[in-house]
């Protein structure tokens, strides 16, 4: 081998050999280039937490908006989350603060710190349970967004039956049994009974209503029956004595006999006048027709505590014409 080709085979052999050793620190190099580059996070959310005054951004692995909101500079006791909303840069989450919702129920209040919430959940954090009838003011499915007071007003009823009278009813009739201008009561009126169902309401306790919700009739009512005459008065007028007496009567009375006047009602009702006459009832009964010679057709009508026994006062239009009569013997026919 020439001395030429000697330089050049070594010339090649340390080149490869210089290019063997730089090869390891080339890779090493590159190695520990890569590693130094930043890493990028995995996995992480950013919350801005807000009230519209203020706000804090806190960013938490794999969270949720409770977690943002105890680790904001929120006091979470005092804050409410009232929205979430995710954009492009993270999550907006929305507080309010709390406020104090008084429940008023049983005689007693309850305080509770809550944010926006419906009454229906307020009551259930006041251990307040409300009846199918009880009133809630405001109502159970109203939102509350600020500090109020819930009233529950309890309402129980009672059922009672009570027993009234049926008042009766008076029915007329006619008959010819009695003259006309006569009347009487042919059957006495009885009430009768009707039991009746009654609600009463009463709000905490203090009667609000009562309504009657039913009824039913024990025993049914009397009517009271009153007949009125329709017979024509029978007055025998063709065939008198000379005197003028009715040729015919039951029986014929002589009676001492006054007069009076004045007016007034007699005792069998009738008005004060002419034609009619006071009695003892024990001698003439009252209603009883008469013709009194020297005064004429009368009807025992009125009584006098000075008339006893055969004792007649007769009705007479002026105290003079009472006067001019006296005191007198009179013959009286009893008509019937």
């Amino acid at each position: 081998m020439s001395f030429l080709h000697r330089v050049k085979t070594f010339h090649h052999t340390v080149t490869r050999v210089h290019l063997k050793r730089r090869a390891v620190p080339l890779a090493a190099l590159v190695l520990t280039t890569s590693m130094t580059f930043p890493v990028i996070a995995v996995g992480m959310d950013t919350y801005t937490v807000t009230d519209g005054t203020n706000t804090d951004t806190v960013v938490l692995h794999e969270s949720n908006a409770e977690t943002a909101l105890r680790q904001s500079s929120f006091d979470a006791g005092e804050y409410n989350i009232t929205s979430v909303v995710e954009d492009e840069n993270g999550y907006t989450v929305s507080v309010k603060a709390k406020y104090d919702v008084t429940v008023a129920a049983d005689g007693q209040t309850k305080t509770i710190h809550t944010g926006d919430a419906r009454v229906s959940d307020i009551l259930r954090q006041a251990g307040v349970e409300v009846g199918e009838n009880d009133i809630v003011e405001p109502a159970q499915d109203t939102m509350l967004t600020e500090a109020t007071t819930i009233k529950v007003t309890r309402v129980t009823t009672k059922t009672m039956t009570e027993t009234k009278d049926i008042a009766y009813s008076t029915e007329t009739r006619e008959t010819s049994e009695l003259e006309k201008g006569k009347s009487r009561v042919a059957q006495e009126g009885v009430n009768g009974k009707e039991e009746i169902t009654l609600e009463y309401t009463y709000h905490d306790g203090v009667q609000v209503s009562i309504v009657q919700t039913g009824s039913r009739v024990l025993e049914q009512p009397v009517n009271k029956i009153v007949e009125n005459g329709t017979k024509e008065p029978v007055v025998t007028t063709s065939s008198t004595s000379s005197s003028g007496a009715p040729s015919s009567s039951s029986r014929t009375i002589t009676m001492e006999a006054t007069a009076y006047s004045g007016g007034g009602t007699t005792a069998s009702g009738m008005a004060a006048a002419v034609g009619r006459v006071a009695v003892d009832p024990r001698v003439i009964p009252l209603g009883t027709r008469l013709y009194i010679e020297g005064y004429g057709y009368a009807v025992a009508a009125d009584t006098g505590g000075a008339i006893k026994g055969n004792r007649i006062d007769l009705y007479m239009n002026s105290e003079s014409a009472c006067n001019s009569f006296g005191r007198r013997s009179v013959t009286v026919h009893v008509l019937g």
